[in-house]
């Protein structure tokens, strides 16, 4: 059985876009009736995640009362999204900011007239420059700790080719989809909904995650759960990653340095394999004290084994995917209260017509209860051996999805 994490936010509300037409979500899960012979067909790429994500939303599917036919696997985005547009397939999950990211040169004319309104009081820049964005932008809290409608962050690019401008009003224009690094999952869609076709739509996003983060043992993070609480005291912290990270903006070194303005104590550079090792080594590598315990008023004395301070080469580490199995549930993935890295929130895209109401409350329902912490661990069980529909099932379960 599998133990997932339990902040579910199945209540949770999603905002409701104009844009895309995204369906509210309510606290109380409604009766459904089943549909009259409506088939779903789904298609997904052939990594772990997705199997996973495709035979989550296909079993809620079922469970709703659908029909559900399964396509091969296609290459990658391009493939499913080609799908789509092509009628062969009505599902496909992806990623919010992979896919504004896509769009940007699958739809060129649509990416480059996409507006959206955004308040005044918003962290969006005000600026007609075309200069690259700065990325000390801040990003959204871990999706697993902070519903996707609570997220407010600015919006910056990478240091490549972002274009951000405004007039005097409160219309922000982002003439190059996908470059818009750390703005909110809802803004992220609100975007994509602007330059999606008509015979497409996208359903709520979901707070689960795949971005880079930093994450600590848990002898390191006492008192730490923020990017920027690590920054108060990462000149006592070593961090390891790879040579990537090392020159790394706006995730490295370099772009921790600029956002959070602290380094760190020192860097231990690592293969991707080796970061999760590096800073918390498996358990039977640490050595164990044994304590006589004579408390007692009996003449009896009892022994008790404490385990001694683990020896590790570094504190923390930066993971280039906040899906990395390896990262353990005893480690601390700390949430990027200032929008460094961009979200990337798992979301699911569809054709109009299979678009219903009745298929939008189910696949949205889905979104709105996934976590992080739980997409994590059902990967590390099919890396184990678990079958992804199994997985699927037991968290469908847990969450409250199986249908009637």
């Amino acid at each position: 059985m599998i133990n997932f994490s339990s902040g579910h936010r199945i209540g949770a509300c999603c905002l409701v876009l104009a844009g895309l037409g995204v369906a509210a979500c309510k606290s109380d899960t409604p009766t459904i009736e089943a549909p009259v012979a409506q088939t779903v067909t789904v298609v997904g790429t052939d990594s772990a995640e997705s199997k996973i994500l495709s035979d989550i939303y296909t079993r809620a599917l079922e469970g709703a009362g659908f029909r559900v036919a399964r396509r091969a696997p296609v290459a990658d985005l391009a493939g499913g999204y080609a799908a789509l547009n092509a009628g062969a397939a009505d599902l496909f999950v992806t990623y919010t900011g992979e896919l504004l990211t896509y769009l940007a040169d699958a739809e060129p004319a649509a990416a480059s007239t996409s507006t959206t309104e955004v308040a005044t009081t918003t962290t969006v820049p005000e600026t007609t420059t075309t200069e690259p964005a700065d990325t000390t932008a801040p990003e959204t809290t871990e999706p697993d700790q902070t519903a996707s409608s609570d997220s407010t962050g600015g919006s910056t690019g990478d240091d490549s080719s972002t274009t951000v401008s405004a007039d005097e009003s409160t219309t922000t224009t982002i003439s190059t989809a996908g470059q818009a690094s750390a703005i909110s999952l809802n803004l992220q869609s609100n975007l994509i909904g602007e330059i999606l076709p008509a015979t497409l739509q996208l359903g709520a996003p979901s707070n689960a995650e795949k971005k880079p983060v930093i994450a600590c043992n848990a002898q390191s993070s006492t008192g730490i759960s923020l990017l920027s609480d690590l920054a108060l005291v990462a000149d006592q912290r070593r961090i390891a990653g790879t040579d990537g990270f090392k020159t790394g903006s706006p995730f490295g070194l370099v772009g921790f340095t600029k956002t959070f303005d602290a380094t760190f104590a020192e860097f231990v550079p690592v293969s991707a394999d080796k970061i999760a090792e590096s800073i918390e080594p498996a358990p039977d590598s640490s050595t164990t004290t044994t304590v006589a315990d004579s408390t007692t008023e009996t003449t009896e004395t009892t022994e008790t084994t404490e385990a001694e301070p683990i020896e590790t080469d570094a504190d923390c580490g930066a993971f280039d995917s906040s899906l990395d199995a390896t990262i353990s549930t005893t480690m601390v993935v700390l949430d990027d209260d200032k929008n460094w890295v961009e979200n990337n929130g798992v979301v699911p895209l569809m054709t109009a017509t299979a678009y219903t109401p009745i298929v939008s409350q189910t696949v949205n329902q889905v979104s709105q209860a996934l976590s992080t912490v739980d997409l994590r661990e059902m990967i590390r069980q099919v890396d184990a051996g678990a079958a992804p529909s199994t997985v699927a099932g037991q968290w469908l379960q847990l969450a409250g999805l199986t249908g009637s």
